[in-house]
C-alpha cells in the first residue's frame, strides 16, 4: 500500500490542470478524481508487470536449482568412476610393481592363483630347474616338468594346509628331480587376498641340500673326533705360551723369548712393527695386519684372536700361531697399548690334518675291503656245501669242485693279507698286479656258484681270444658282482648274456639281463657309493658298495664303466679294459 500511495503522489504531482478564471469546485473535484484514477490504473499496470516479472524469476530460480542439483548428481557420479579408473590403475601399477620385484629375486619364487596355476616366475626358478617361461606360465603347477613336482608332502602343503594357515614356513621335502637329482627343498608359502576378492599363492623354494649334508658331516665328524679333540685339548692347556706388548704411540715392541722363539728369532733379537708383519706368512700377512689394525681402532671392543702361519723359521720350518689379546684406550680414544699372548698350534694343525685324511682313508678302505671278503666267501661256502653232499658219491665235478674252492681260499687270503698291510691302509688303495690274459676264459672260470647250481645260464658272446692288461682277479670281481646283481635284481631272467668285443684300442665286456630293467632317474646314481636300487618297493641287502667298487677297478685300469636300461627290456651294463 505504500508504494501505491507513493505513486499516487507522484502521479498527482505530474497532472496539468490548465486553469483560466474561476473554476466551478463540483469541477474541480472530477477533475481530482479523474487524475487519481489514471495514477491508481497507472500503478496497477506497473504492479501487474512487477508481479510476472517476480513469478518469471521464481521459475528461472527453480529451474536454476534442479540444474544445480543435477549437476552435483553427476558430479558424485564421475566422482565415482574416477575412483574406480583409479583403484584399477592402481591394481595395474601394484601389479607391474610386483612383476619388476619379482624378477630383481635370484632365489625360485613362483607366483599362482587359487587354482594352482602358474601366472610367473623368477629367473632363478627357472635356472635351478632348468625349464623355460613357455613351459611353465599359464599351467597347472603339479603339472610342471612331467610332473616332477607332484609330489604327496607338497600336494598336501598347498592344497590342506595353506588354504587353512595362510602361511607356511619351513616346509621340507626330499625328493629327486630328475634334471638336478636328489634335494632338500625348503618351502615358504603365503595365500594372499587381492583387493578385488582373488587370490595369489607366493611359493618360495630353498635348495637346503648342502646345508643338510654339511649338518650331518659336522654331526659324524663330531663323533669321530671326539677322543681327538679330547687329546688335543691336553696338549693345548700343556704348551707354553708366549706374550708380546706393543706401543703404536711409540712404535716399540716387546716379546718374550718363548714368542721370538715361535717365529725362529734368538732371545736378544729386537724388532718393531713392520719387521714383525714380515715374520707372518705372506698369504696370511695382509689379513693379520688388517685384524690388529681394527682392533687398534676399537673395532670389536679392541679383542682379537686369529690363527696364521708363519713365513719360515732357521730351520725353515713354517708354524701355525695362534695369536690372542685386547688393544687399550686412553681417555681420547687413541690406542695407547696391543698386548696378546701367542701359542705354536702347530701340532694341532698337522694332527687334525692328518687324522682327518687317516680316519676318511681307513673308513673307504675297510668298506671296500669287507665288501671284497663277501664274494669268495660266498663262493667257497657254495663249493664246500656241494662238496659235503658229494662225500659219499664222488663224481668227476668233485675236482672242479676242490679247484675253485682253492681259489676262493686264495681270494680270501689275499684281502686278509690286503686288510692287514698297513702301507696300504695308508694310502686308501688297493694293489693292481697286472697280467695279460683272454677275457673270455677268465669269464669262464668265474661264476662257477651259478653254473653249479643249474638255475641260471651264463652265456659269452663275441671276441673269444680277445686278451687285456689288467688285474684277473680284480676284473674276475668286477664280472661275479654284475652277474650277482643280475640274479639279485632281475631273478626272473634265466639268461645272464656276456659279450666281449673289441671298441677302437680298447676290450669292452658287457653284462646283459631280461629284467625289469631301472628306472632312468636312479641310472646317474648307480656307481655312488651306498647307492642301492629298491625296485617295485622290494628291500636288497648289502652296502651299496659292489657297483662302487666295480667302477673304482675299472677306473684303476683306465678304463670306463655304464649301464645301458630301459624299463621292461633289461639292464647292460659294461666295462673296458686296455688290450695287451
Amino acid at each position: 500500500m505504500s508504494k501505491i500511495r507513493k505513486s499516487e503522489k507522484d502521479s498527482l504531482s505530474v497532472i496539468k490542470i490548465p486553469v483560466t478564471g474561476d473554476v466551478p469546485s463540483e469541477t474541480l473535484d472530477v477533475v481530482l478524481k479523474v487524475a487519481s484514477l489514471e495514477a491508481v490504473y497507472s500503478q496497477a499496470s506497473m504492479d501487474k508487470v512487477t508481479i510476472a516479472n517476480s513469478l518469471l524469476v521464481e521459475k528461472l530460480e527453480d529451474e536454476l536449482i534442479l540444474a544445480h542439483l543435477e549437476n552435483k548428481r553427476m558430479a558424485a557420479e564421475q566422482a565415482v568412476l574416477i575412483n574406480k579408473l583409479e583403484t584399477a590403475n592402481q591394481e595395474l601399477n601394484d601389479l607391474s610393481y610386483t612383476e619388476r620385484i619379482i624378477n630383481t629375486l635370484r632365489d625360485p619364487l613362483i607366483v599362482m592363483d587359487k587354482d594352482l596355476k602358474v601366472m610367473m616366475c623368477t629367473s632363478g626358478f627357472y635356472n635351478k630347474f632348468n625349464v623355460t617361461e613357455k613351459d611353465t606360465e599359464g599351467h597347472y603347477f603339479f603339472e610342471l616338468g612331467n610332473q616332477q613336482w607332484n609330489i604327496p608332502e607338497l600336494r598336501y602343503l598347498l592344497e590342506s594346509i595353506l588354504p587353512e594357515k595362510k602361511v607356511v614356513d619351513d616346509f621340507e621335502v626330499t625328493h629327486i628331480f630328475p634334471s638336478i637329482g636328489r634335494r632338500v627343498m625348503s618351502l615358504n608359502a603365503r595365500q594372499l587376498d587381492k583387493a578385488n576378492g582373488g587370490q595369489l599363492i607366493l611359493l618360495d623354494i630353498e635348495d637346503i641340500t648342502d646345508k643338510r649334508k654339511i649338518e650331518e658331516g659336522l654331526a659324524e665328524i663330531e663323533l669321530l673326533f671326539q677322543e681327538s679333540k679330547d687329546r688335543l685339548q691336553l696338549a693345548i692347556d700343556a704348551a707354553g705360551l708366549g706374550t708380546w706388548d706393543y706401543n703404536p704411540l711409540t712404535g716399540e715392541l716387546l716379546a718374550d723369548s718363548r714368542c721370538k722363539e715361535m717365529f725362529g728369532l734368538q732371545p736378544l733379537v729386537n724388532i718393531d712393527y713392520p719387521a714383525f708383519i714380515k715374520l707372518i706368512h705372506h698369504e696370511d700377512r695382509d689379513h693379520i695386519d688388517e685384524v690388529l689394525q681394527k682392533a687398534l681402532k676399537g673395532i670389536n671392543k679392541g679383542e682379537y684372536e686369529m690363527e696364521f702361519r708363519t713365513a719360515g723359521t732357521i730351520n725353515k720350518k713354517i708354524k701355525w700361531i695362534k695369536f690372542k689379546g685386547k688393544a687399550y684406550f686412553n681417555t681420547e680414544g687413541a690406542a695407547y697399548r696391543l698386548v696378546g699372548t701367542s701359542v705354536d698350534i702347530s701340532v694341532q694343525k698337522v694332527l687334525d690334518h692328518s687324522t682327518t685324511e687317516l680316519l676318511k682313508k681307513k673308513d673307504d678302505f675297510m668298506s671296500i675291503a669287507s665288501h671284497e671278503l663277501k664274494t669268495p666267501i660266498t663262493t667257497l661256502k657254495a663249493t664246500l656245501q656241494l662238496l659235503d653232499r658229494m662225500k659219499d658219491r664222488p663224481n668227476k665235478l668233485l675236482v672242479t669242485l676242490i679247484v675253485q674252492a682253492n681259489k676262493s681260499m686264495e681270494r680270501v687270503t689275499t684281502l686278509i693279507e690286503n686288510l692287514l698291510n698297513t702301507n696300504k691302509l695308508t694310502e686308501g688303495q688297493l694293489h693292481l698286479n697286472k697280467t695279460s690274459f683272454i677275457v673270455a676264459e677268465m669269464i669262464a672260470d668265474c661264476c662257477q656258484h651259478v653254473r653249479i647250481d643249474g638255475v641260471y645260464d651264463i652265456i659269452t658272446e663275441g671276441d673269444k681270444e680277445l686278451m687285456v692288461y689288467a688285474d684277473a682277479d680284480r676284473i674276475d670281481q668286477v664280472v661275479v658282482n654284475f652277474v650277482n646283481n643280475a640274479i639279485k635284481y632281475a631273478p626272473g631272467s634265466k639268461e645272464i648274456h656276456v659279450k666281449i668285443e673289441k671298441v677302437n684300442d680298447m676290450a669292452r665286456v658287457s653284462i646283459r639281463d631280461n629284467g625289469p630293467g631301472i628306472p632312468p632317474e636312479k641310472v646317474p646314481y648307480l656307481f655312488d657309493r651306498y647307492y642301492r636300487v629298491d625296485s617295485s618297493g622290494m628291500q636288497y641287502s648289502g652296502l651299496g658298495l659292489g657297483l662302487y667298487i666295480n667302477a673304482e677297478i675299472v677306473k684303476r685300469h683306465d678304463g670306463k664303466i655304464g649301464v645301458e636300461s630301459e624299463i621292461g627290456n633289461g639292464s647292460t651294463f659294461w666295462f673296458t679294459l686296455p688290450l695287451a
